[in-house]
């Protein structure tokens, strides 16, 4: 092979070791040490070949990564996944064509948004209708910009879009699609590095409009709404996240009826020094409201008896317990339930299933607004 050719092969090569790199981010992200191991020897491969193909950027990122501590590990693997990125998208041939991903279970939207563009053989399509393509894709190509709705089939939208912005340091814009018109909802996805929130139902011409125009003049940076300037992830998420929260001794009502679920949410509540009570069904969490100066209810949607719109309902008419924060916990991809949960009165929601990490985030933020 000519070295040309072989350069190619390696630029070839590299997709996979993206996918390797980030299916091993997760695995360490959830305690495993043999795949800290694996991740520090693909960096020392990526470090012994970048410069040989004629990539010295690549043999920085991965030295970085191979020599970083522990803690340091992951923001350093993201920085080596987007150098690979850089590269592959610089070696791509065809550059003159600018990607564009939708990640949307809407299949009308994708689809009108993919007609309107059908004149501007400038920009390519890629349509994702849950988060798990939408990985795929990320993973494998370089995006202009990405379209993310907030209420996915199969995983929360913030959580997404944390992910593109915090951990894996993706620099396109990102425009969040959403139904739910709630400003602590907006400033969320604003502060965890959103460019524009656009409310449901959208007007495709306008959108489209707006889009060209951006990118054709790549003002990405003067769009934003919520600036992050020079910040590095970390930082970002530390202004996100906000100052620690003390919730010790803070009394929680947990209304769910699944026992695992209900098991699993009252032992992390607990871990974090707070103090639960659960019951099993909406009428009796309409009994138990008055028990105790509750600081937070975390209900089901769907109990027997009485279902948690009813509770919440009843909630927000109690003089007593009408400010107390409430956090709706429904299924996958149920927007129509969310909708109807924020008007209703509710604070936040979370999509079934979720991590304890997550639960305990959701709270600490509500508990903390309530201070």
């Amino acid at each position: 092979m000519t070295p040309d050719e072989l350069q190619q092969k390696y630029l070839g090569s590299l997709t996979e070791r993206i996918e390797e790199l980030t299916a091993l981010a997760r695995s360490v992200q959830q305690g495993d040490q043999t795949a800290e191991i694996k991740l520090r020897n693909i960096a020392h491969s990526l470090h012994g070949s970048g410069s040989t193909f004629g990539f010295p950027q690549i043999t920085e990122a991965a030295r970085n990564a191979e020599q970083a501590v522990p803690a340091g590990l992951l923001p350093k693997v993201a920085e080596l996944i987007a150098v690979l990125r850089q590269v592959i998208s610089a070696g791509a041939q065809g550059g003159n064509v600018t990607d564009i991903l939708i990640v949307d279970d809407d299949m009308d939207f994708a689809g009108l948004l993919k007609s309107s563009f059908a004149g501007k053989p400038e920009y390519r399509l890629f349509h994702a209708a849950t988060a798990v393509k939408a990985q795929e894709y990320l993973v494998k190509n370089r995006f202009a910009l990405i379209l993310l709705d907030l209420v996915l089939p199969d995983r929360d939208g913030r959580d997404v879009l944390r992910e593109i912005k915090l951990e894996f340091n993706i620099e396109a814009p990102v425009y969040v699609l959403s139904a739910i018109e709630k400003d602590l909802i907006r400033m969320e996805c604003m502060s965890l590095g959103a460019n524009k929130f656009i409310t449901k139902p959208v007007d495709i011409e306008a959108l489209v409009n707006a889009i060209d125009k951006m990118l054709k003049k790549s003002i990405k940076r003067e769009l934003t709404l919520v600036p992050l300037g020079s910040e590095t992830a970390s930082s970002a998420a530390k202004r996100v996240d906000g100052p620690k929260v003390s919730v010790t001794g803070k009394a929680v009502l947990v209304a769910e009826d699944d026992a695992m679920q209900a098991t699993m949410i009252r032992q992390r509540l607990l871990k974090e020094g707070m103090v639960v009570d659960h019951v099993t069904n909406g009428q009796e969490a309409l009994n138990s409201l008055h028990d105790k100066p509750y600081a937070l209810f975390i209900l089901d949607v769907n109990m027997p008896k009485v279902d948690g719109f009813d509770v919440l309902q009843k909630i927000r008419k109690d003089p007593i317990t009408k400010n107390i924060p409430v956090i709706m916990l429904t299924a996958m991809g149920s927007e129509s339930d969310i909708i109807r949960a924020y008007d209703l009165g509710a604070d936040d929601y979370i999509l079934k299933p979720f991590s304890a990490i997550q639960l305990v985030a959701r709270a600490k933020s509500l508990l903390k607004k309530a201070v």
